[in-house]
């Protein structure tokens, strides 16, 4: 075998494995930022110059184009209270009180981050379109099927999801600890 054969068949599988290596590292996404409150998680430093490279290129991949965190945060929630896998066939609360921020939203993605059709057309829910109860408390109901009264996401049948909490603008008593921020519960109520 002549050496540039070898050179290049050295060169095509370090590619290969590097760019193996770089996908697989990507590939779970944002799951985990560094800073959790119960099944949320987040990282500060999206949108910054300060982010490392492999962050840079989870945020590239999920396609987040995330804004510095002084003007959004963006919290992702793959399982419910107790842990387990949010499932598309269940039925769960999505509940809490006003959060401290200008605006924010809960938008339901696929275990890969993607929208999913559904037929009810309805992929999220914000603070401006969700009634507080006579305790100041909003509620949402994340299931396959439309309940019989109040603010629905649908569930994606048959496939597990995922949830992403945008807040705008976070105000200062979240900024000052967003581990311990009242963040929106995620209550299996039943399958």
């Amino acid at each position: 075998m002549k050496s540039w054969h070898r050179y290049a068949i050295t060169l095509v599988g370090g590619l290969a494995v590097g760019l193996g290596a770089a996908w697989a590292l990507t590939a779970s996404g944002l799951g985990d930022g560094g800073i959790r409150n119960g099944p949320w998680t987040t990282s500060l430093s999206y949108g910054t110059k300060t982010t490392d490279p492999l962050t840079r290129a989870m945020v590239a991949r999920s396609g987040l184009l995330a804004l510095p965190a002084k003007e959004t945060v963006y919290w992702m929630a793959k399982s419910d209270a107790s842990g387990a896998p949010l499932d598309g066939d269940c039925r769960y609360s999505l509940s809490g009180t006003p959060l401290d921020a200008r605006w924010w939203s809960v938008t339901v993605y696929d275990d890969k981050g993607y929208l999913v059709d559904n037929p009810g057309r309805i992929w999220s829910v914000n603070g401006a379109n969700v009634a507080l109860d006579a305790k100041g408390e909003w509620r949402v109901t994340i299931s396959p099927d439309r309940p019989a009264g109040g603010a629905w996401l649908p569930g994606i049948e048959r496939q597990r999801f995922q949830l992403t909490l945008r807040m705008y603008n976070p105000g200062k008593t979240f900024r000052a600890d967003p581990a311990r921020a009242a963040l929106p519960r995620i209550v299996k109520e039943g399958c």
